[in-house]
C-alpha cells in the first residue's frame, strides 16, 4: 500500500510540475510577446524534450523489478529446456501413442471433434475470413515489404545477387513440362488451334474462290458454288485434317518441352514468370485472393470432415481410417527423423543473451511463471 501511494504522489507530482511548466510558459510568452522580448529558455521553464525525459525516467522506475529468486527459477528453466532434445522431451513412442489416443482409438463422444469445438471452429473461421476480405487495399507485396519482394521477383528471373549470377527459376524440369503438357487436354487445344489456324488462312486466303472465279459463272450461282464447297471442304477435309493435326501434336509438343527447358530460352521465362509472380504479389489484393464465400464454406467442411474422419473412419470405414493412420504416423517419423536429437542450443540460440537483450520478454516470463506459481497453490 505505501509503494502504491508513493507511486500515485509521483505521478501526481510529475503531472503538477508539467502543468505548471506550460502555465508558466505561457504567461511569460506572452508577456515578452507584448514588450517584444525573448525569454532564455532557463527563464521559461524546462524544454519539452526535458519533460519527456523526465516522464520516460518515472516510467522506468514505475516497471516492477524482477524476484531475484523469480529470475534464477526461470533462467534454470529456460536453459533446462533449450539443453532438452525433441526425444528426450517427448519420444516418438509417445508421440505416436498419443495420437492414436487422442485420434485414432477413442469409442466414445471425441474430446477434440465435437459439436462444441465445431461451432468454435466456425466461429473463428468467419472471423479470419472476414478480417482477410477487409484488406481489399494491400496487396502481398505491402505485407511482405519492399525488400523481401524485390528478393523474391530477383530470385525469379536470376538475376545477380552478390556479385553472382543466379539461377533463373525460368529453368524447369523436363519432365514436369512433359507431364504436363502430353496430356489429353493440352492435345486437344493445340489440335483446336492449329485446324482453326490453317482454316482461318484458307478463308483468308480464298483459295476456292479464286480457282470457281475462272469458272463461267453468274455471280448468285458463283456464291453458292462457293459456300456449298466451304462447306464440303469442311465435312470432308476437316475430320482427315484434324487426325493428322492430333498425331502432328505429339511431335509439336515434344518441340515445345524442348524450347521450354533449354538453357537459351530460361532467362526469358525467367522473366515471364517473374512478370506473373509480380502482378500477383503487386497488382492483386490480400482479398483478391480468397475465393468465393461458397467455395470457402466448402473447403471448410471439407477439412473439419478430415479431422472427425480420423477418429470415425469416413468413407470406407476402418480402411480409410487406417490409412489416414499411417499418413500421421509418417508425418511423426518425417519429424522425428529431420528434428528428433536436436534442442535449441544446436540452433545457435542462447537463451541467456536473448533474455538480456529484452528485459521486457524476461519480465512477462517471469508474471507469468508466478501466475503458474501461484494457481498451484490454489489448486
Amino acid at each position: 500500500m505505501a509503494a502504491r501511494s508513493r507511486r500515485s504522489l509521483t505521478i501526481w507530482a510529475v503531472l503538477l510540475s508539467v502543468g505548471t511548466s506550460l502555465t508558466t510558459g505561457f504567461n511569460v510568452g506572452s508577456l515578452t510577446k507584448r514588450v517584444g522580448h525573448h525569454p532564455s529558455p532557463s527563464a521559461v521553464g524546462p524544454s519539452s524534450a526535458s519533460v519527456a525525459k523526465r516522464l520516460s525516467s518515472t516510467k522506468e522506475d514505475e516497471r516492477p523489478n524482477i524476484d531475484p529468486a523469480t529470475k534464477a527459477e526461470l533462467r534454470s528453466i529456460a536453459n533446462h529446456i533449450a539443453k532438452q532434445t525433441l526425444e528426450a522431451t517427448l519420444s516418438q513412442s509417445e508421440a505416436t501413442a498419443i495420437c492414436d489416443e487422442l485420434l485414432f482409438d477413442s469409442e466414445s463422444q471425441s474430446s477434440i471433434f465435437n459439436d462444441n469445438t465445431y461451432q468454435q471452429y466456425v466461429k473463428y473461421w468467419a472471423k479470419v475470413e472476414a478480417r482477410l476480405r477487409e484488406e481489399n487495399q494491400r496487396t502481398p507485396a505491402d505485407l511482405l515489404g519492399r525488400e523481401l519482394t524485390e528478393r523474391i521477383l530477383a530470385s525469379i528471373r536470376g538475376d545477380a545477387v552478390g556479385g553472382k549470377k543466379g539461377r533463373s527459376s525460368g529453368s524447369y524440369d523436363a519432365q514436369t513440362v512433359r507431364a504436363f503438357l502430353d496430356s489429353d487436354a493440352v492435345n486437344s487445344l493445340f489440335t483446336q488451334l492449329l485446324y482453326d489456324a490453317i482454316f482461318e488462312f484458307t478463308m483468308k486466303m480464298d483459295v476456292l474462290g479464286n480457282a470457281i472465279s475462272n469458272l463461267p459463272l453468274l455471280g448468285p450461282v458463283r456464291n453458292q458454288v462457293l459456300k456449298e464447297s466451304k462447306r464440303n471442304m469442311d465435312r470432308t477435309l476437316g475430320p482427315v485434317l484434324q487426325g493428322f493435326l492430333s498425331g502432328y501434336t505429339r511431335v509439336a509438343i515434344r518441340q515445345a518441352v524442348e524450347f521450354v527447358v533449354s538453357e537459351e530460352n530460361a532467362s526469358a521465362f525467367g522473366k515471364a514468370n517473374a512478370r506473373l509472380v509480380s502482378y500477383l504479389l503487386e497488382k492483386r489484393t490480400v482479398a483478391d485472393w480468397l475465393p468465393d464465400e461458397k467455395v470457402l464454406a466448402e473447403w471448410r467442411e471439407e477439412a473439419w470432415s478430415y479431422l472427425v474422419g480420423l477418429e470415425e473412419g469416413d468413407g470406407d470405414g476402418e480402411k480409410v481410417k487406417e490409412d489416414q493412420r499411417k499418413t500421421v504416423e509418417q508425418a511423426i517419423d518425417w519429424t522425428y527423423d529431420l528434428v528428433g536429437d536436436k534442442c535449441v542450443e544446436d540452433a545457435s540460440i542462447d537463451v541467456n543473451a536473448i533474455l538480456d537483450a529484452s528485459p521486457t520478454l524476461e519480465r512477462s516470463l517471469a508474471s507469468f511463471w508466478e501466475r503458474c506459481k501461484d494457481a498451484s497453490k490454489q489448486a
